[in-house]
C-alpha cells in the first residue's frame, strides 16, 4: 500500500484513540465538533485540537439524552463521549451550526461540568455584511477563554506560526488529492480519505512530516501506473463519509472521486489562512471564502450549484451523495439537489447512511450502488 508513513497515517485514521493517552502526557486535548472551529487558534494556545467524528460502536448511553430521530452524526459524537472515549478529552469546543447541535451543546455542558467547555458561534447566514465581524469576534473572543485555560498568552507570533504549520498541512493535502484524482490506481478512495482524516487526530508537524514522506512518494510512483482507465469519475456531496467502508463500496465499483464538498476533505483541504494582518480578520476571511456547508451558506442556491459546477469542472459522470439519517438541514437540501441534477439530466445517487450502519444495511447499499453502476452508468 505504500510506504510505512502512509500505512502508519491510515492506521490512527482507523484507530485514533489508540495513542491519544500517550499524546495527553505532553499536551491537553480539546475536543472539538463540525464545524468551522478554528482549531489554529487551538494549536496556538498549546493544546491538541481533536476533530470528534462520531463512533461506529452500538447506541446505548446517548439514547436516554436524545431522541431516536436526532442526526445520526449527534448522536455519535455524544455517544463517543459519554461511553466510549471521554476520559481522553480535557476539554471542548463546540460549534453549534444547527437546531440539534444547539441542544447537544446544552446537553455536552451539563453532562461534562469538570471540562473546559466553550461554545463557538460560527455565522450562518454568511452572506450578510455582519458576518466577517461576527467570525472575527467569535475568534478574539475564544481567544482570550483559551489563553485563560491553558494560563499563559496566545501571541500573534503564535497564531502566525500555527497558521502556517496548518496551511503547509493543507497544500500537502492538495498535492496528493491531485495525484490520486490523476492516477486513482496508485492510491484508493479510502486510502486518501483515511490520510485526511488522520489530519483530524494528530499533532499536526507529525502529519506533515508523514504526509510529506507520502506525497514524495507519490510523485515518485505515479509515472508507473495507467490514468483513467477502467474507472468512472464522481463527485461525492454531503457533510461526512460514515461508516468510511462507504468508500471501500466505491473502490470495488471502481469509481474515481475526483471531487468534493466534504467537511472532512475539500471544504476543510481547499481553503488557507492569510499569514498578514489581524489573526481573527485573517480566520473571518478564510471562513467566508469556504464553499457551501448544508446548514452555513450565502445564498441556498449554492447547495445545488457547487456541486454542478464540481461535476462539469472535473468531468464526472456522476454524483454521490451521502445522506445522513435524521440530519435537518440535508432532509431540506435534497429535494432542491434532486430537482435540479433531474432537470440537468445528471446521474445522482443518494447513499442514507448512520454511523451505526448494520451488516445487512450495507449489504444493501452495496447492492444498490452496484444496480446504480449497471444499469444507469452502464458499467458491470
Amino acid at each position: 500500500m505504500g510506504t510505512e508513513a502512509l500505512q502508519r497515517l491510515v492506521e490512527i485514521a482507523n484507530d485514533p484513540y489508540g495513542r491519544l493517552a500517550d499524546l495527553r502526557k505532553r499536551k491537553k486535548v480539546i475536543g472539538s465538533t463540525l464545524a468551522d472551529v478554528p482549531e489554529e487558534l487551538i494549536y496556538a494556545a498549546g493544546l491538541h485540537p481533536f476533530l470528534i467524528l462520531g463512533t461506529n460502536e452500538p447506541i446505548s448511553h446517548s439514547a436516554a439524552l436524545l431522541p431516536d430521530n436526532s442526526c445520526s452524526l449527534a448522536r455519535s459524537n455524544l455517544e463517543l463521549v459519554v461511553g466510549y472515549e471521554g476520559d481522553f478529552f480535557d476539554g471542548f469546543v463546540f460549534s453549534q451550526v444547527c437546531d440539534t447541535t444547539q441542544h447537544l451543546s446544552d446537553i455536552w455542558k451539563r453532562r461534562f461540568p469538570d471540562r473546559y467547555f466553550e461554545n463557538f458561534l460560527a455565522p450562518r447566514q454568511v452572506d450578510r455584511p455582519s458576518a466577517r465581524d461576527w467570525y472575527a469576534q467569535e475568534c478574539r473572543r475564544l481567544r482570550k477563554e483559551l489563553e485563560k485555560y491553558a494560563g499563559r498568552e496566545i501571541s500573534d507570533e503564535d497564531l502566525w506560526q500555527s497558521f502556517r504549520l496548518y496551511n503547509e498541512n493543507r497544500s500537502l493535502l492538495r498535492t496528493l488529492y491531485n495525484i490520486k484524482q490523476e492516477v486513482p490506481a496508485l492510491m484508493t478512495n479510502r486510502t486518501f480519505f483515511d490520510v485526511v482524516k488522520a489530519t483530524f487526530f494528530m499533532d499536526r508537524e507529525e502529519h506533515n512530516r508523514l504526509l510529506q514522506e507520502v506525497v514524495d512518494w507519490a510523485q515518485g510512483e505515479k509515472g508507473r501506473y495507467e490514468d483513467q482507465d477502467g474507472y468512472f469519475k464522481l463527485i461525492v456531496g454531503g457533510i461526512v463519509v460514515e461508516p468510511p467502508n462507504i468508500y471501500d463500496l466505491i473502490d470495488e465499483a471502481r469509481g474515481n472521486i475526483v471531487g468534493d464538498n466534504l467537511c472532512t476533505a475539500s471544504r476543510y483541504i481547499y481553503h488557507d489562512v492569510d499569514v498578514d494582518g489581524d489573526p481573527a480578520e485573517a480566520l473571518a476571511d478564510r471562513h467566508l471564502r469556504k464553499p457551501h456547508f448544508s446548514p452555513i451558506n450565502e445564498d441556498v442556491k449554492r447547495i445545488y450549484t457547487d456541486l454542478l459546477d464540481l461535476y462539469r469542472e472535473k468531468g464526472a459522470e456522476t454524483i454521490f451523495y451521502v445522506h445522513i439519517k435524521y440530519c435537518e438541514s440535508q432532509d431540506y437540501d435534497l429535494p432542491d439537489i434532486k430537482k435540479r441534477m433531474r432537470e440537468e439530466g445528471i446521474p445522482l445517487l443518494e447513499l442514507e447512511t448512520e454511523y451505526q450502519t448494520t451488516h445487512i444495511a450495507h449489504a444493501q447499499m452495496k447492492t444498490r450502488l452496484q444496480a446504480f453502476c449497471e444499469s444507469v452508468l452502464g458499467r458491470t
